[in-house]
């Protein structure tokens, strides 16, 4: 132990270690812009609907009037009632709920991530269980881990289809399974729409994975944040999105143990604004997330951006429907370039901004047999090519070489994207399995820029 880590304690040192920083700060610092930073890492990796931020930047542009008010602590960490009505306006209109959404339902905080933790915090004791399926949003981890202590209970598909409702077997036995080795499960995560595979889970999954957890006596967190990032796929794997609030759930499952986050990061394009909800009728669950909010305070800056954009009722529609236009567009260019080229890539994916696509036939595993050692050879040549994509490994894949690829771009840095990415991993244009992106299937990303 070096003289400064003898300085802090046994907590600071372990949180330590899962620190974000070292990882995506110099991505974050090199970012690439065609104009300003040309040989800058083109991030294909964060989840984020950079088409649309244009759209939010002129919104706050023409509709924000700040006061002296605005600059104060305002009406507390929780939410200001003005923000609290107009998302449980927001929810009753697109989420359908059976039960009005009322606006004391829901608490705020800075964002889901916080969200998460302070549900962990309320709901589990240190070193309680948290069903997660595999593969899924990495930062889920961090999110129940870092501080609340809530241990991620990964539950393998074991070749089911994990949007079937055969797979809440899997998760009966993953529970048992943690329970046998001194995990208290108390809680799982329904990932809907589900980051990565970008699929929605058909409404009888939902019901039979409600009665497992009443069952068991297990909180049904559904952290609904893409629910308005989805839209239309002929393929038969593709269902609509169904909110847990949108039906009679109470046959399945007691509304103590059931709750939703939701915020502006994904389905407004404002991850920057670091400001999401959670809604539950549990009153001692939201007391307890209310009374440690203030370590997660949205300043009231950010809480009168997100009332504007809420009661602009109109806007909202019309931003929607062109941001779901435009993820459906990218999502079929993308798909479309695959299916040409031999690179396989989950389906049924209607919602989100990704694909999950499977680079494992370029793994070069004589070199490397194993292969953790062979993704990871494989990511240092796209950071060879500045070209960043989330690895499967991180995303808890139960199969090596399958990675997340963000396409909501702009059509110049999709296209550049996809070159730097053929080639870093060396693929070539008609290779049977494993092929390649040619230049005229690039060029046309960058076409009709102007209708979007």
């Amino acid at each position: 132990m070096s003289g400064m880590e003898g300085t802090i304690s046994e907590r600071g040192r372990a949180i330590a270690q899962t620190s974000l920083k070292a990882r995506l700060q110099p991505l974050l610092s090199d970012l690439y812009d065609a104009r300003d930073n040309p040989g800058g890492i083109v991030d294909m990796g964060t989840a984020e609907n950079h088409i649309m931020t244009k759209d939010v930047s002129d919104f706050a542009n023409r509709k924000i009037r700040t006061s002296s008010k605005t600059f104060t602590y305002g009406e507390g960490p929780w939410g200001s009632k003005r923000l609290r009505i107009a998302m449980a306006n927001h929810m009753n209109k697109y989420f359908h709920p059976v039960s009005t959404v009322q606006p004391e339902d829901l608490v705020f905080a800075n964002g889901i991530t916080s969200l998460c933790e302070l549900f962990g915090y309320a709901m589990g004791e240190e070193g309680d269980g948290i069903l997660i399926s595999r593969p899924c949003y990495q930062a889920f981890i961090a999110d129940f881990g870092a501080k609340a202590k809530i241990k991620c209970v990964f539950v393998p598909s074991n070749g089911i289809d994990q949007f079937s409702a055969e797979i809440v077997e899997s998760y009966e036995t993953a529970l048992l399974r943690a329970k046998a080795e001194g995990t208290n499960v108390r809680a799982l995560l329904l990932c809907n729409p589900h980051n990565p595979l970008g699929r929605c889970y058909p409404l009888e999954t939902i019901k039979a994975l409600m009665q497992l957890c009443q069952k068991y006596s297990l909180h049904l967190l559904s952290d609904e944040v893409y629910a308005l990032s989805v839209f239309d796929n002929s393929d038969p794997a593709a269902v609509k999105f169904t909110s847990v609030l949108s039906f009679d759930s109470t046959p399945y499952i007691s509304p103590n143990y059931l709750h939703v986050v939701y915020g502006f990061s994904k389905d407004f394009a404002a991850g920057g604004l670091r400001l999401g909800c959670i809604y539950s009728r549990n009153t001692a669950l939201m007391d307890t997330i209310s009374a440690i909010t203030q370590f997660s305070w949205s300043g009231p800056l950010n809480q009168l951006f997100a009332a504007e954009m809420l009661e602009d009722t109109e806007w909202l529609d019309e931003f929607f429907t062109k941001s779901q236009s435009v993820l459906k567009e990218r999502n079929e260019k993308c798909r479309a370039v695959f299916e040409d080229y031999g690179i396989e890539y989950a389906h049924g994916a209607n919602a989100g901004f990704f694909l999950w696509i499977n680079l494992r036939p370029y793994l070069d595993l004589s070199t490397h047999p194993d292969e953790k050692e062979a993704e990871n050879a494989l990511v240092a040549k796209m950071e060879k090519e500045k070209i960043y994509l989330t690895q499967g490994t991180l995303l808890q894949t139960e199969e090596i070489g399958w990675f997340r690829i963000i396409y909501a771009q702009e059509d110049e840095v999709l296209a550049e994207g996809f070159r730097r990415l053929v080639k870093a991993i060396g693929a070539k244009k008609g290779q049977e399995g494993a092929g390649g992106i040619g230049s005229s299937d690039l060029d046309s990303m960058g076409k009709g820029r102007d209708d979007t």
